[in-house]
């Protein structure tokens, strides 16, 4: 017989039509197959039923991060973490990256990530000369917290071919002298080309993808879009580890790559498949392209210079040409497209492109996406409703890197990630972390969403927020929408998945401000416990 559990006594946010909050549910081997009442669950109780006693806690649906790299969150975990309380100065990371060498057979890449210039007490990056004299024996590179810049060494820089003869790539920048030499500080394409030479082993990447879902599971995510990292063999390696196990949560693969990605497009189009390739543990999903840089870099591409450079429009990856002649056939062969569009020029590039591609080759349902979404204007958020874009916007972004927005940007930091702008425009918003870019855990998506607060306590555009069960719907059910999964996932509702998230407490009651300390008791994928917090256990 099958077993059935009923979990009863909860706090359950069901994320239905009408946001309805049970009391019990009933599941099925891997199926949810009632919500209501207590007295409407017991009725279901046989002999092969196990009865649970949530005891007022919060149940929710699994937590969909729609925008993370799985991979480079789970080989940073191999890297030393500029993140971490040990490095506050930029001695204390050459301190790390001395004992790290130590221990690094000679010719072994050195790694550091999470870096960040701005709060650091030095104020700067480290220097190619500081770097070259720890060791010029090992390759080292330092990547910014956005991901979009790093610094190197000489032997790096020797090992890529880059001199002073190497042209600026298109959508990049090397820091140079004045006499040309490089510096090592690389931007954009500059150091997406050298993070493809740093790459990783299969054997490290299936360890990554191990670790990272593990401490996703923890985080109730139940399911990733993974915005892709380290090209075709990276996407091979995702649905390996999908397949074997390693990666617990379902997958839904962005196709790109950070360095190179229109070669990866031009050859996923030409292949003959197309976005929905899979079954519900992984899924191909949306062709994608960069378009410009890093929100925090900063380096987005903007319509109007900086306010904190007014000469600075940030770094453009592609022409409107560009991306038209790379995305209107994917359009029109079936694909799902989207890029990594910060910036409210970019943003308006990449809606062009839609608004052709639709015109020209209409379809039912096509749910583009935009990545990030930055600065999202009135003007551009009127024309994603128009033409059924599905933004990625990142509220956590506004906790760590908000007041960088307000000096950069200045009012047009108010229109970043405006989450309560697209509640109003009934567009299906999807929260992600962009992890490792910041911090994965939910919890911090749903407290910024719903405060946008930074992590000074300075509040960034007050009206854009939402409330909790909005926030909660943007972290599950949206995020199913995104992916073309509303009918199988991202609520608690009959006939739907058992991915589910048991809370340590009720969060309805809970003040605004604790929202981030919320833990998880226990994360279930596919009626299967893969996390159980052992600190506070329920039996299930």
């Amino acid at each position: 017989m099958e077993k059935q559990y009923l979990f009863i006594n909860g706090e359950i946010i069901t994320v239905n039509e009408r946001d309805q909050i049970a009391e019990a549910i009933a599941i099925k081997e891997n199926k949810i197959i009632a919500a209501g009442s207590n007295d409407t669950i017991l009725q279901l109780k046989d002999d092969d039923s196990e009865i649970i006693d949530l005891k007022g806690k919060t149940l929710i649906p699994g937590l969909i991060d729609s925008h993370l790299h799985i991979s480079m969150y789970g080989t940073n975990s191999l890297s030393i973490s500029c993140k971490s309380d040990s490095v506050q100065t930029i001695d204390d990371l050459l301190r790390e990256i001395k004992a790290k060498v130590s221990k690094t057979p000679q010719g072994q890449w050195i790694r550091a990530w999470g870096y960040n210039e701005q709060t650091i007490a030095d104020k700067r990056f480290p220097t190619k000369e500081e770097l070259d004299a720890i060791t010029t024996e090992h390759p080292i590179m330092i990547t910014r917290t956005c991901g979009h810049i790093s610094v190197v060494n000489s032997q790096a820089l020797q090992i890529a071919e880059f001199d002073k003869n190497t042209p600026d790539p298109d959508g990049g920048k090397f820091d140079r002298k004045a006499e040309g030499e490089l510096t090592g500080l690389l931007l954009e394409n500059a150091h997406m080309k050298m993070f493809s030479i740093a790459s990783f082993s299969e054997e490290e990447l299936s360890n990554a993808h191990k670790v990272a879902s593990e401490h996703f599971a923890e985080k109730g995510i139940t399911s990733i879009h993974d915005a892709t990292g380290y090209g075709l063999d990276n996407l091979r390696s995702l649905q390996a580890d999908s397949k074997n196990g390693l990666i617990k949560q379902r997958v839904y693969a962005m196709v790109g790559a950070l360095n190179d990605a229109q070669e990866v497009v031009k050859h996923m189009v030409d292949a003959g498949i197309y976005t929905g390739l899979g079954d519900d543990k992984f899924r191909i999903g949306p062709v994608k392209l960069f378009l410009d840089g890093s929100s925090s870099g900063p380096t987005v591409w903007t319509r109007e210079g900086y306010t904190s450079d007014s000469k600075n429009y940030g770094i453009q990856y592609f022409s409107q040409e560009e991306v038209d002649d790379l995305f209107i056939p994917a359009h029109e062969k079936g694909w799902q497209i989207t890029a990594h569009a910060q910036g409210d020029a970019a943003i308006d590039l990449l809606l062009k492109t839609i608004e052709k591609a639709n015109a020209l080759h209409p379809r039912e349902n096509t749910r583009h996406r935009i990545e990030h979404a930055g600065i999202a204007t009135p003007d551009l958020i009127e024309r994603m409703r128009k033409q059924n874009v599905v933004p990625i916007p990142n509220p956590a972004f506004l906790f760590e890197y908000g007041d960088g927005y307000v000096k950069n940007y200045g009012e047009r930091a108010n229109s970043m990630y405006p989450m309560g702008d697209y509640q109003k425009a009934e567009i299906p918003a999807a929260i992600a972390s962009d992890c490792p870019v910041t911090d994965f855990n939910p919890m911090r998506g749903i407290h910024a969403a719903m405060t946008r607060k930074s992590n000074s306590g300075q509040v960034i555009g007050e009206d854009k927020t939402v409330s909790l069960l909005q926030a909660i719907r943007m972290y599950t059910l949206n995020g199913a929408y995104a992916s073309f999964e509303e009918d199988t996932k991202g609520s608690i509702e009959t006939g739907k998945l058992a991915d589910l998230v048991l809370l340590d407490r009720s969060i309805l009651n809970a003040d605004i401000d604790d929202i981030p300390d919320v833990q998880v008791e226990w994360t279930m994928i596919d009626g299967d416990i893969v996390y159980r917090n052992s600190k506070v256990g329920v039996q299930a």
